[in-house]
């Protein structure tokens, strides 16, 4: 029993201590499915005391497929929402501006993504590039390394994400990540995101992803004769991301 217990021991130092290299990864013909699913509730308070409270929940179903992949090793790869569903305080909303539309980017095998060919409606180009790159060399566990995004709209902010690789086993790793924002525009913005991410090192792809978003900033409001120039709304956001890989029988 003792020598079990010894050889449990041992293995589990042993994949805790191997260097693996975390890389994307497309085959031809050989497309990803994802669902996702955003629970958000926003908080919105005026200057007179009123307050509004909205909850909203979108899930979606997705589609990434390789295009094709260059000499280099960039891949060019197809993002499509296949199915959408939406609601707003229990109610369902139309939400077809997305569906069957398809962003197409070039990226590195790390997933540091080159140039967005098209862009889906209502999107930021920036998004695109909002996913996690790896570092090019091998991690351990408790390799950390930082990626650091500026993004234009809706409000100017840098983003600076800290990823820390806290589990590595034969086949998977588990990565945290905390994201905070700096808004390069002046305006007051307090924002943080959590998260971890279960990756497929064999398969070179995301199995799932959690993140737990705050948000609180101010935006102007304009009410001539009622409210002073100055007047401004609290808001609040608070938002969990789930995303998981699913079978094409799952869509």
């Amino acid at each position: 029993m003792k020598q079990f217990i010894t050889l449990l021991l041992l293995l589990g130092f042993v994949s805790q201590s191997f260097a693996v290299k975390l890389q994307y990864n497309y085959e031809p013909n050989q497309p990803l499915y994802y669902a996702l699913n955003m629970e958000n509730t926003s908080s919105f308070s005026s200057p007179d005391g009123g307050r509004k409270i909205v909850k909203m929940n979108t899930r979606l179903k997705m589609k990434q497929e390789l295009i094709e992949k260059g000499p280099s090793g960039e891949m060019k790869v197809a993002m499509t929402i296949l199915k959408a569903v939406q609601t707003v305080n229990g109610v369902e909303k139309p939400f077809s501006a997305g569906i069957n539309q398809t962003q197409i980017v070039r990226m590195m095998p790390n997933g540091k993504v080159l140039s967005t060919l098209t862009q889906v409606p209502g999107q930021s180009p920036d998004q695109s590039a909002m996913q996690m790159v790896f570092p090019t060399q091998g991690l351990k566990a408790g390799s950390t390394w930082t990626q650091i995004k500026d993004i234009a709209q809706p409000l100017p902010v840098e983003t600076r994400t800290l990823y820390k690789l806290t589990k590595v086993t034969p086949k998977s790793v588990t990565i945290s990540s905390i994201m905070k924002l700096k808004n390069t525009g002046g305006d007051t913005v307090q924002a943080q995101t959590k998260g971890a991410t279960v990756f497929d090192h064999l398969g070179q792809k995301i199995i799932s992803s959690d993140a737990d978003s705050k948000f609180q900033f101010e935006i102007p409001l304009k009410v001539p004769g009622l409210l002073p120039n100055n007047s401004k709304i609290k808001v609040t956001l608070h938002m969990k991301t789930h995303i998981n890989l699913i079978s094409k029988d799952e869509l």
